[in-house]
């Protein structure tokens, strides 16, 4: 599928809710196949994962990011920062660090312009590892973001222990959000918690007025 050209970045937009202006997109990878047509993220990242071939997956999507920001910036294009999402299983296999600046300063790409995603369920693994990991990210100007926070067992040591510049609400969050205001003092406690220790907020999946404000 690399070879071939099958695997896709589909970019989805990161909005800030006041001004409700565009501020970075999001790199979703997508597999379209001449046999099997669209691929569900579903289907095929989990067996990646379980192969431990998702980093290949995931360089790959990496590479065409920095491929399309350096289109755009040769251009003249509006360029926007991007983040993209490493999976759990990346870190026993590839040095997520090395491999992320080596591609980026390839395609020369300002390191402000990569965000890279870290799914919370990836903290589970090795600890002292993913706190060297984020550390040397910070060190070489990339920001982390800690995504689906609230997904699964969210620790607030979470929080205390590891120094991410995001926290990302999972969509669960918003689920049965309208009438429910235990969602909404919930949302309100750690968007106010997050701010108060130096973390921007964003939330996955909002899709009305009420859900923005």
């Amino acid at each position: 599928a690399i070879k071939n050209g099958y695997l896709k970045a589909y970019y989805q937009p990161v909005v800030w809710s006041k001004g409700r202006t565009l501020c970075g997109v999001e790199a979703l990878a997508r597999w379209i196949d001449p046999k099997y047509g669209f691929l569900s993220p579903g289907k095929f990242i989990p067996v990646l994962e379980n192969n431990q071939l998702v980093y290949k997956l995931d360089k790959e999507i990496l590479r065409i990011v920095c491929a399309d920001i350096r289109h755009n910036m040769d251009k003249g294009l509006p360029v926007l920062p991007v983040s993209i999402n490493f999976s759990r299983a990346d870190f026993g296999v590839i040095d997520i660090v090395e491999v992320v600046n080596e591609i980026v300063d390839q395609y020369q790409v300002p390191h402000e312009l990569l965000h890279v995603e870290i799914t919370e369920s990836a903290l589970t693994n090795e600890v002292d590892l993913l706190k060297n990991t984020i550390n040397r990210l910070h060190a070489k100007g990339f920001a982390t973001w800690l995504d689906d926070f609230g997904s699964g067992y969210s620790s607030f040591n979470v929080l205390k222990d590891f120094d991410f510049d995001v926290l990302k609400l999972d969509m669960a969050f918003l689920v049965g959000f309208n009438g429910n205001e235990k969602a909404k003092a919930l949302i309100k406690s750690v968007i106010s918690l997050a701010d108060q220790i130096g973390m921007k907020t964003l939330c996955e999946g909002v899709e009305t007025d009420e859900q923005a404000k």
